[in-house]
């Protein structure tokens, strides 16, 4: 059974990976400070957050963008 699990996909490579993860565009995020939210001033507001690709992935935004 065990083996029949592990054979259910197949490995991804690094660009498929990336994709699943958001690539680095997280990263790139926090070091340029990016932040989502609905009433901050210093953050870019929710409705944009389609502008930034794996943006919704990221930790830097704020709950009420959801």
């Amino acid at each position: 059974m065990k083996k029949s699990i592990l054979d259910l996909g197949r490995a991804l490579n690094k660009l498929e990976q990336k994709s699943i993860i958001g690539g680095d565009n997280c990263n790139y995020y926090a070091r340029i400070g990016l932040c989502f939210s609905y009433d901050d001033p210093y953050c870019i507001p929710c409705n944009q957050i389609d502008n930034y690709p794996g943006a919704s992935a990221c930790y830097n935004i704020d709950n009420g963008c959801f």
